[in-house]
């Protein structure tokens, strides 16, 4: 077998790169409501939990495509960092985080693009959302800040002074995007309509 000059250089990059990524912190919080959610917190939560929902809620899904959307769908904030999305963006908000994220994709592509591609190409895969193991996934990650925000008693709303009243119409925002998704799996709605009022106990 011919053998591959410098590309364990390149294991090793890919390596530093993915400790980069957990140390990249997220504006949500662990359940103490102090301790920042890394990225690599985020990732394998979303991970697990897309799978096991998909086998219940979505059996004839490949969760091995789910697993591999997951693990790769945030990987451009080790260069892009996280964008607080609770508050809706405004167009140029939203335009910043697109030209910030772009970067960072084309930065990761040139770094292993040629070495490993399957990282860049799944990436491109998901934002595709083509596939409905990539719509599901989105589904599940619009579901996670909700469960950690359960977790925390409403630490992320609280610290960038969202109201109840303010996340009522916050959530309600939320549900007509996350419907072009969710529609594809009715019982997804119910679960993310449950979760979304578990929410709003933390400020009550």
């Amino acid at each position: 077998m011919k053998k591959r000059k410098g590309t364990h250089k390149s294991v090793v990059s890919l390596g530093q790169l993915l400790l980069q990524f957990a140390r990249t912190n997220r504006y949500t919080f662990h359940e103490d409501g102090v301790t920042p959610e890394s990225d690599t917190d985020h990732t394998v939560m979303l991970a697990i939990l897309a799978c096991a929902c998909a086998e219940k809620f979505g059996p004839k899904l490949d969760r091995g495509k789910i697993a591999q959307y997951a693990l790769v769908h945030d990987l451009v904030e080790v260069y892009a960092q996280d964008t607080p999305t609770l508050r809706p963006l405004n167009a140029q908000e939203k335009q910043a985080k697109k030209d910030r994220e772009k970067v960072a994709f084309d930065k990761i592509e040139k770094e292993f693009g040629s070495t490993f591609p399957w990282v860049t190409g799944t990436i491109r895969e998901y934002d595709s959302k083509l596939t409905p193991e990539a719509r599901f996934v989105k589904v599940v990650d619009t579901m996670v800040c909700k469960i950690t925000s359960i977790l925390n008693g409403a630490a992320t709303e609280k610290s960038m002074g969202i109201t109840l009243e303010e996340l009522k119409s916050i959530n309600e925002y939320q549900r007509g995007p996350a419907l072009l998704y969710m529609n594809e799996w009715p019982e997804m709605v119910t679960l993310w309509d449950n979760l979304t009022k578990e929410t709003l106990k933390g400020l009550r």
